[in-house]
């Protein structure tokens, strides 16, 4: 009696990666994990990542400098724009109330089962919510999923290893959650630097328990960025360039978010929002153009309690460079006022430049 082992081929198993967090602001390296974790299991010939969602928390999460649902939105919708995989999806962030990571992974099983055409049965099915909060964000549904079969996808979350550790705090999460999480759906963890993933799911007798549903991916190229740095180098006044998109950059400046009045990489280096500049002190400049011996400085001060280019103040620093005289600085307001100039060297006039304060006057000698 011979036994004949059939020679067709299991498809591979589809996924779809969901990735929940605060996102404020949403970085290269949340874009970046998506990336590795769809090479690392398309590789493997069992998983075939067939989509990307990013679920951004609601406002009731409380987080320490979580600024509203509709501007993390409107930065991952930015953010995105290089993307035709990663969608972003808002049901979550217009929820009232923060929701447990179970439940936002359930909500999003159910729309892919019914965008399979598996509808969940009347008294489990839900009332699609109006978009109130973030009524003007385009990409809140559930991306195609392309495919000839008819087989389901598999909802997996997509995290990194602090997650992982996260489960051992106690009280921080529910065990049934847990067994939900990893038992149903599967975790594909990022590792970073100094986590140990495989030691975490030894000690947890639940992990233990669904260590198959966990997929390690180990990230070579390790780039430790994460949100709440880039909020703290914001507020310090440091450059977050080539850290976040160029177009969340934008939205961060035109909408003053964290702290960015005070940074100069945001407001200075970079174009101004209002997109203009000073006439007359464009007419000025061209008028002096002819002068070959002469310097200008043109600082801009703020009164006290903001920063608003409409309440900004011009004063020109005029320095003269003649052979038969020595050089001589001088601070002139280009508005109409009856303050006496005030003279001083070059050099402490270039020193000075940087230190300008807010409330800066004419009548402050530099």
């Amino acid at each position: 009696m011979f036994c004949w082992k059939s020679n067709t081929m299991i498809s591979p198993s589809k996924v779809v990666l969901l990735g929940c967090g605060s996102y404020s602001p949403v970085t290269n390296m949340h874009l970046r994990m998506f990336e590795i974790a769809r090479d690392a299991l398309n590789k493997t010939g069992r998983f075939q990542v067939t989509s990307g969602i990013m679920s951004p928390v609601s406002d009731g999460y409380k987080k320490k400098d979580l600024v509203p649902a509709k501007h993390r939105c409107e930065m991952l919708k930015a953010a995105l724009k290089s993307t035709d995989w990663i969608k972003l999806d808002t049901w979550e962030c217009q929820l009232s109330a923060w929701s447990q990571t179970a439940k936002v992974l359930k909500h999003f099983k159910e729309q892919v089962e019914i965008q399979f055409g598996h509808k969940p049965s009347p008294s489990k099915k839900r009332r699609k919510q109006p978009h109130s909060s973030v009524s003007d964000i385009t990409q809140n549904q559930i991306p195609n999923i392309d495919g000839e079969s008819d087989q389901v996808p598999c909802v997996k979350l997509l995290c990194g290893g602090d997650l992982l550790e996260s489960f051992a705090v106690p009280g921080l999460w529910e065990e049934e959650d847990i067994e939900y999480i990893v038992g149903t759906h599967g975790l594909v963890v990022i590792t970073r630097s100094g986590s140990d993933p495989q030691k975490f799911i030894y000690e947890s007798d639940i992990l233990t328990k669904f260590k198959e549903n966990i997929f390690i991916v180990t990230e070579w190229i390790t780039n430790d960025i994460s949100s709440t740095k880039i909020r703290r180098a914001l507020k310090r006044g440091e450059s977050v360039k080539y850290l976040l998109q160029d177009s969340v950059i934008d939205y961060i400046r035109e909408h003053q978010l964290y702290g960015v009045p005070d940074n100069k990489y945001i407001n200075h280096m970079m174009p101004s929002p209002n997109g203009h500049t000073d006439a007359s002190v464009e007419a000025e400049d061209q008028s002096n153009s002819s002068s070959p011996a002469e310097i200008s400085v043109v600082l801009r001060s703020s009164p006290r309690g903001g920063y608003e280019t409409s309440h900004l103040t011009l004063h020109r620093m005029t320095t003269t460079l003649d052979k038969r005289a020595s050089p001589v600085t001088r601070l002139m307001p280009t508005h109409n006022s009856n303050s006496v100039p005030c003279f001083s060297d070059l050099g402490m006039l270039v020193r000075r430049v940087k230190n300008v304060r807010v409330g800066f006057t004419p009548e402050t000698c530099v």
